[in-house]
């Protein structure tokens, strides 16, 4: 999905880019780097909760740290870039600087139903399958082995990962005079914003009868499920292993940490942490974070 580049690039040109000052030497800048394996002319990002490795740094040179620290420039081999923000600005600078995209395509073992509506510069992986009712904005990268059918409308600039289902059949059967369990046919549509990010092997189930929506900016990791009837709130972020029943609602600035479970007809506020593991049970408020099984009120943000 992304190439790296390498360019010559100088730190005072990075400091430049974040509107901050480059404390020490200006040199050439290659290659991003971690703070467990930076190399000679490279930038890592430090934490305040990160012990600064200074002992390390000795054995290399020219290695800028992006930091919200004042650090001790006895050993003068490195400089550093003084921002309250370093994860985020060695996100920034990655993408301005050191990546592109892979060009754009649609391979040829996709199977694009004529009827669907494809959006300029969409990228469709191998073995994709688009059906007639689906609506893609411009912009967005959907890799192979992806399944996309019933009606479904995706905005602009979202990734969908491999594997993923978008638009299945939700699990909801009623029982007939006999005890048969009879399938209620979801006829309903998925509403996908812009700026959504899908993880590989993840499920997102058309409505029954009305609307399941993922808001702009909402970020789902690999191997989640999302219900039928379900509206996820605008930059949230459901981590790996989370299971979403049928219609909950999740507000704004979410988090749900991985393998959570949250039961059927839920609603959840805005700016919650859902913890690791947690399994909701009941309504949350707005500003809280939850944890256990059942979950419970751990404090208030």
């Amino acid at each position: 999905m992304y190439k790296l580049k390498s360019p010559d690039i100088h730190a005072s040109e990075i400091a430049g880019f974040l509107n901050h000052d480059l404390k020490g030497e200006d040199f050439i800048i290659r290659i991003p780097s971690s703070i467990k394996n930076f190399q000679d002319n490279s930038f890592f990002y430090l934490l305040d909760t990160d012990k600064f490795p200074i002992e390390r740094l000795k054995n290399y040179k020219n290695i800028l740290v992006l930091t919200s620290k004042n650090l001790d420039r006895s050993v003068e081999n490195f400089s550093y870039i003084k921002t309250n923000s370093p994860k985020l600005d060695l996100i920034r600078i990655i993408n301005e600087f050191f990546i592109e995209y892979e060009v754009t395509q649609i391979a040829s073992t996709a199977k694009i139903h004529k009827d669907a509506k494809i959006g300029r510069n969409v990228s469709i992986g191998g073995n994709t399958v688009i059906g007639p009712e689906v609506t893609i904005g411009t912009n967005t990268k959907i890799l192979n082995n992806v399944v996309i059918t019933s009606r479904v409308e995706i905005g602009k600039d979202c990734i969908i990962k491999d594997n993923s289902t978008i638009g299945s059949e939700g699990y909801d059967f009623e029982l007939d005079e006999k005890g048969n369990p009879i399938h209620f046919p979801h006829i309903g549509k998925i509403i996908i914003g812009n700026n959504v990010w899908i993880g590989a092997n993840s499920s997102i189930e058309s409505a029954k009868i009305d609307n399941t929506i993922i808001n702009d900016y909402v970020k789902i990791d690999d191997l989640v499920q999302i219900g039928y009837d379900c509206e996820i709130g605008s930059s949230c972020m459901i981590t790996a292993g989370v299971i979403v029943s049928r219609n909950v609602k999740i507000g704004e600035k979410t988090l749900i940490a991985p393998n959570a479970s949250i039961r059927d007809n839920i609603e959840i506020g805005k700016n919650v942490t859902v913890g690791m593991g947690a399994v909701v049970v009941k309504n949350i408020e707005d500003n809280a974070v939850y944890v256990g099984n059942p979950a419970y009120l751990l404090k208030t943000k």
